[in-house]
């Protein structure tokens, strides 16, 4: 039997792609729900190693359905998956081991508060997930598409945008890498979003606008500033210490190393360089102690 990887610390030992935005932003409208008593269960289709479904988990209610729904295959990646899951809670979801498909034999329709879609890439899935989706949630519920600009997967694009045009789907607010939206009334989730955003624009920048007749809120966390490095000790010390005081008349100014008087060397006699040259060291020797004497 292949042993299981050390249960990880955190959520971000958690291997997988749901970004710290995403991260956020799922904990925002699950709990606005939660603060506003929004009835329903939990689903997501497309499950991967279990970043997004343990943060979904967190907040299920006792009285709540949580159901997953992934192939996993191979095998392997759901003994992954409930490992990471039990990590950081007591009981697993409900698992439907199979294509998002089957969902719909396994959850009632109009029974959901929330949906995560990131089971497939393909046009079609994706738009067979939304539809899926539409039944599955009640009119206040919330879908989350994983990818929808994800620039090798255009049929997420498509499929949501068609859901958007065609099919009666309300943004409500974009990330970088996911599309939230509801079949129901998007005004006062995106007013509250807007009024919750407006509270911290040093952490999120957003803006809105108008695609397809629908208000869209577009948001991100602004990247945390560069922490400038405090200077050593001696380099702090030789950046304060105070700067000479400027002469009252400096007059002309010349390098250091020339001032003062300069020292003229004094060169010897003709006849002692003469001696040096011509004679040897230890006959010089002998004609200074004669001359000493």
């Amino acid at each position: 039997m292949t042993a299981l990887p050390a249960a990880p610390w955190t959520l971000e030992n958690v291997p997988g792609r749901l970004t710290e935005t995403d991260m956020r932003v799922f904990d925002w409208l699950l709990g606005y729900q939660g603060r506003f008593f929004t009835p329903g269960h939990l689903v997501e289709l497309g499950a991967g190693q279990g970043r997004s479904a343990i943060l979904i988990g967190r907040h299920r209610r006792e009285e709540e359905r949580f159901v997953v729904c992934d192939p996993f295959e191979p095998e392997a990646l759901r003994d992954g998956f409930e490992a990471n899951y039990l990590a950081f809670h007591h009981r697993l979801p409900e698992i439907v081991q199979g294509p998002a498909a089957v969902i719909l034999d396994h959850v009632e329709p109009d029974s959901c508060r929330f949906a995560h879609l990131a089971a497939s890439r393909a046009y079609e899935d994706v738009r067979d997930d939304l539809a899926a989706a539409r039944k599955l949630l009640l009119p206040e519920g919330i879908v989350a598409v994983d990818d929808y600009r994800f620039e090798g997967a255009p049929g997420i694009a498509a499929a949501v945008w068609e859901a958007v045009t065609a099919h009666g789907l309300r943004p409500i607010c974009l990330t970088p890498q996911k599309f939230y939206g509801t079949w129901g009334d998007a005004g006062a989730v995106q007013e509250e979003l807007t009024r919750w955003l407006g509270g911290r624009a040093d952490e999120w920048a957003s803006h809105a606008e108008q695609v397809a007749g629908r208000t869209v809120v577009h948001l991100d966390r602004r990247p945390e500033p560069e922490q400038v490095p405090e200077p050593a000790e001696e380099e702090e010390r030789e950046q304060t210490l105070p700067l000479p005081a400027e002469p009252a008349d400096p007059g002309p100014v010349a390098p250091r190393w020339n001032t003062g008087k300069a020292r003229r060397k004094r060169r010897r006699p003709l006849h002692r360089r003469l001696l040096r040259m011509l004679l040897p060291k230890p006959l010089r020797r002998r004609l200074r102690r004669r001359r000493s004497r």
